[in-house]
């Protein structure tokens, strides 16, 4: 009987050291596969993040020579799809190729008379069809281009065309020798108007201006502003608001044209003491690329001054040429440019960040017109010697430079260098402002509102529940508290955001006013509990205090809800929100770092009361015990002996909770305006990075600069509450390791 006892038990303990051996491995296998998919979620955000720093480069070239008898090339261009390009030479033949066959796909001629030749050309905008060309006869001509996709059963075919939309004569008056059109500069406007500025033989700068809804012609003569000097190049804004031109002397004219009829000088002013060879305006018509005949880059814009008066003023200068520059070009995608100078090279650089990105050579020779392809993936140039090239390139996220993400950056239309977060506008014209300080600052500003809220009623509130309530009371509150930590933070948001807020606005000076009447209202009931005699205090029960303190705080909201009128008749002239406004200059939102302080501080409290309570309860009695006997009073004890013996698990429930309020998404996202703004100030909003990754990605491109911005917006965070976690925890052992020795 005995052995088959001890065989059963034998059996018993076996199948329970199995049982044994498979619950560790699960557990073991559960642990590692937790570490393994926080490794993998931190290596998917960098590898999402990494093409951010990435650096702009050229595919293999394509090239070739073009078959034509002239070497000059006024104009190129590719279609979309990189299939078929062209050029315009000085007898007017505009010619198709075709780049997989390198043949001539098809030509049409400009009407030119006899000998007549074309000594310029301009294209009318970034994306428009349209281009002018002038000619030594004094004609203007106005035609379009066009190389359209057309799909079949046998694929896509591109279809060149080619139509002359007007032909003008330019006649100076009183004036027997033939006009010439030196310099020319075009564009066509959203509102189909046109704007010719030209040079004629003599240097004389004239504008015409084709109204496109009235159909309406203006003809100027802005001759008279450059008697003693000689104008060297011409830009016109793509809105056609504005003209620019440059002389010789390095000086800049700044004329506006939103007026047709009246052309007014803006500005003048010295740009170089050096002639100036090329100017163009950049995508969005703020800034102007100026280049210097000693091959000097820089760009302008028009900066409002404390006048309030705009100014052209230099914001980059870019990596020199070594010779003269000649030509610029402007992307139609974002704000990267290209120049050229007389000796063939070229340099791509990227305006909102004042880096030059690259330089190169197309080829031995130089240059005679540059430009982008359609979606700014290659670069097309033609050389004095008839050669073509097609250069792919690869530049994805010029605007996510670390001075871009991180430092201070000037905008267009900003007066000084900003942190801006702005990822989109209403127009592509946008210049994107993607600097993560604000995001970043919004994430620290939420959290120290919440922290300062939460920490101070969560562990005064763990220290009385664990160390002075009766066991009956902390049964009750303790639960209670945990609960909240169930509640949906979707909750907490809305309810702060479409009930608290409007509630904070209107008893605003009763609400700040509240935490001073509590402490005063406190204060006296403590002197007055102390004048009680002591055989009267010694009778009353644990938890009666309650009875007295939750009436009194009643008493003092009430009382404070009161008094806020009065005090805000009193202190400031009836409207607080209106004196903060004219004294501080702080305009008060009603979403603002208050109200998300307190219902994220709402939703961090469990956090920290819960782990506070458990680090205070798990001091040994024997500590406490021993304190009392010596005749310490239960304050003294718990102030001197429980807090120092608990410090490392009170610090380590602060720290998860900061965490906490870090990672928060849905309160910061419903409760504040969203507004990306570097201020301290409690009355204003802000934008914290999770609220941030929320509201943007769905809208974001994938594979884009903002797309990929977020990511790494995502990578900050999870590293910002990883290093929270780990100090919480190094920090934490190293305080219990401390006080164990007492």
């Amino acid at each position: 009987m005995d052995m088959e006892n001890r065989d059963t038990k034998q059996k018993h303990y076996a199948k329970v050291y199995r049982a044994d051996r498979w619950a560790a491995r699960f557990i073991t296998a559960g642990g590692y596969g937790i570490i393994a998919s926080i490794i993998a979620i931190m290596l998917f955000l960098v590898y999402q993040s990494l093409p951010l720093g990435k650096n702009a480069s050229l595919g293999d070239v394509l090239s070739f020579k073009v078959n034509s008898p002239e070497n000059q090339t006024f104009l190129t261009g590719v279609d979309p799809y990189q299939e078929i390009f062209y050029t315009l030479d000085p007898k007017g033949k505009l010619s198709y190729f075709n780049l997989d066959k390198n043949d001539i796909n098809s030509q049409y001629q400009l009407p030119l008379s006899g000998e007549e030749k074309l000594l310029t050309a301009q294209k009318g905008n970034l994306l428009s069809p349209v281009f002018a060309v002038g000619t030594d006869s004094g004609r203007i001509i106005t035609a379009e281009i066009s190389m359209k996709p057309e799909w079949s059963d046998a694929g896509r075919t591109i279809v060149p065309s080619f139509e002359v939309i007007e032909e003008w004569q330019f006649t100076p008056e009183n004036d027997s020798i033939e006009n010439h059109i030196e310099t020319i500069a075009f564009v066509q406007n959203e509102d189909i108007s046109r704007f010719w500025a030209w040079l004629d033989h003599v240097g004389g700068l004239h504008l015409r201006i084709l109204d496109g809804e009235y159909d309406d012609e203006y003809l100027h003569d802005l001759s008279e502003y450059f008697t003693d000097t000689n104008i060297t190049a011409l830009t016109i804004s793509h809105n056609g608001e504005s003209l620019v031109a440059a002389t010789r002397d390095g000086d800049l004219y700044w004329f506006a044209l939103d007026d047709f009829e009246d052309i007014t000088l803006k500005d003048k002013w010295r740009a170089s003491n050096r002639p100036i060879s090329a100017i163009a305006y950049l995508l969005g018509d703020q800034a102007i690329v100026v280049g210097g005949a000693d091959g000097s880059v820089e760009t302008w814009f028009p900066v409002r001054t404390e006048a309030n008066w705009m100014k052209f003023q230099r914001i980059h200068t870019f990596e020199p040429h070594a010779a003269s520059i000649k030509l610029i070009t402007m992307s139609s995608r974002n704000r990267n440019f290209l120049t050229a100078d007389d000796k063939g090279n070229v340099k791509l650089h990227y305006s909102t960040s004042g880096a030059t990105e690259f330089n190169f050579q197309p080829t031995d020779y130089p240059i005679s017109t540059i430009t982008f392809s359609p979606k700014s993936d290659a670069i097309v140039a033609v050389d004095a010697q008839k050669n073509f090239s097609l250069f792919p390139l690869d530049d994805p996220h010029p605007e996510t430079t670390t001075r871009g993400l991180f430092g201070k950056v000037w905008y267009e239309g900003y007066q000084e260098p900003e942190f801006v977060w702005q990822s989109t506008g209403g127009s592509d014209e946008f210049e994107p402002k993607l600097s993560l300080i604000p995001l970043i600052f919004g994430t620290l500003k939420g959290t120290l509102y919440a922290m300062l809220f939460s920490i101070p009623i969560a562990i005064l509130a763990a220290i009385y529940v664990s160390q002075f309530s009766p066991t009956w009371l902390a049964r009750m509150v303790k639960p209670t508290v945990e609960i909240m930590a169930a509640l949906p933070s979707v909750v907490i948001g809305f309810l702060a955001g479409l009930y608290f807020s409007p509630l904070f606005e209107d008893y605003l000076t009763g609400f700040l006013i509240t935490p001073i009447l509590l402490l005063v209202f406190f204060f006296l009931a403590v002197l007055a509990w102390r004048s009680v005699p002591e055989h009267i205090r010694a009778k009353t029960n644990p938890g009666q205090e309650l009875l007295m303190i939750l009436p009194l705080a009643i008493i003092s909201i009430y009382a404070s809800l009161q008094l806020g009128p009065l005090v805000e008749s009193w202190f400031f002239g009836g409207n607080m929100q209106q004196w903060i406004f004219s004294n501080l200059g702080v305009t008060y939102e009603t979403r603002n770092s208050l109200v998300v302080g307190f219902a994220l501080g709402f939703a961090v409290i469990p956090i920290i009361f819960t782990m506070t309570e458990d680090a205070l309860t798990n001091v040994p009695d024997s500590l406490s015990s021993a304190s009392l006997a010596l005749g310490a009073s239960r304050w003294q004890t718990v102030r001197k002996v429980i807090l120092p013996a608990a410090s490392g698990g009170i610090f380590a429930a602060t720290m998860l909770g900061l965490g906490r309020a870090v990672g928060e998404t849905m309160i910061v996202l419903m409760a504040t305006g969203n507004t990306p703004i570097l201020d301290l100030n409690p009355f204003n909003g802000f934008r914290a990075m999770s609220a941030c990754i929320a509201v943007e990605i769905p809208e974001a491109p994938v594979g884009g600069s903002l797309y990929r911005v977020l990511f790494m917006t995502a990578l900050l965070l999870f590293l910002f509450t990883f290093v929270l976690n780990t100090l919480s925890s190094i920090i934490g052992e190293r305080l219990r390791k401390k006080y164990a020795r007492f």
